[in-house]
């Protein structure tokens, strides 16, 4: 009786085990479709501050730290996948925002693998408009950065003057590469006044902690180059005027005597 009771128990682990690799490595479904993200919405932010940082022409240069961290990436094939994505994201974010807060306030959005372009400029646009208030900005990641976002860092002017470089995040930092395209350098997006100082480029190593990358002891990010930058900003570039608000449309009325009307005004016009 026990060869029967065997065959049939390792039937079943066999048949279970051969449904589990049909579905997660034969056959796995497809990725879910994930609806844009709204960056007005702080949900779709895996870091960000609870309170809005002080405005530069208030209380002087300060710098804030935009991070495209690759845990941020969402991509499942379930609810429950997404779920446990973005969950695992704001946590992996925290672990980082503690080291790099010694800079400055860190935004960190969620973005779609399949959108990663598109998503990190729109929410980088939207950190600008509502959140950044001509404070200088420092870029952290341990991915690479698509085109569509380092545009943006060479399209104003007054932008280009406060970014303060790139921070490569990895337990090899150095081997991380910035860029998607291997014909260009991260250099290339770099501004003259940083390049000229050698800080574009700022190592940070990392180590795994509980299953999450945290800033290595030995990481002093405090005593990283943005104490210069800052002084070189200080000296070389005026901070933002706070802005006027919106110009409201203002309706002009024709003012008249009583009795001038068009019609009055229509005949005298015809009698001269």
């Amino acid at each position: 009786m026990k060869k029967p009771v065997l065959w049939i128990v390792s039937a079943a682990v066999a048949i279970a085990l051969g449904a589990w690799l049909w579905r997660t490595v034969i056959a796995p479904p497809p990725y879910i479709e994930i609806s844009p993200l709204s960056y007005t919405d702080y949900a779709s932010w895996a870091v960000i501050p609870k309170e809005m940082p002080s405005p530069v022409w208030k209380d002087g240069w300060a710098v804030d730290v935009f991070l495209v961290d690759s845990a941020s990436e969402l991509k499942g094939r379930s609810g429950k996948d997404l779920n446990k994505k973005e969950q695992n994201a704001r946590l992996q974010g925290r672990m980082l925002e503690d080291g790099l807060s010694a800079m400055g306030p860190v935004y960190a959005p969620l973005y779609r693998a399949d959108a990663k372009g598109d998503d990190l400029s729109r929410a980088f646009l939207i950190y600008l408009k509502q959140h950044n208030h001509g404070r200088a900005i420092v870029l952290a990641a341990d991915t690479p950065l698509p085109e569509a976002l380092l545009a943006e860092l060479q399209r104003d002017p007054n932008l280009v003057e406060r970014f303060g470089g790139f921070y490569r995040i990895g337990k090899q930092p150095g081997s991380v590469t910035l860029v998607e395209d291997p014909a260009r350098t991260i250099e290339a997006y770099c501004p003259a006044h940083i390049k000229e100082a050698d800080t574009c480029v700022h190592d940070i190593t990392t180590i795994h902690r509980g299953g999450f990358a945290v800033l290595a002891p030995d990481t002093a990010v405090e005593d990283t180059d943005t104490t210069e930058f800052m002084a070189w900003l200080a000296t070389n570039v005026s901070p933002a005027a706070e802005p006027l608000g919106d110009i409201e449309e203002v309706e002009i009325v024709d003012i008249r005597r009583p009795g001038d009307t068009d019609e009055r005004r229509a005949k005298k016009k015809n009698r001269d």
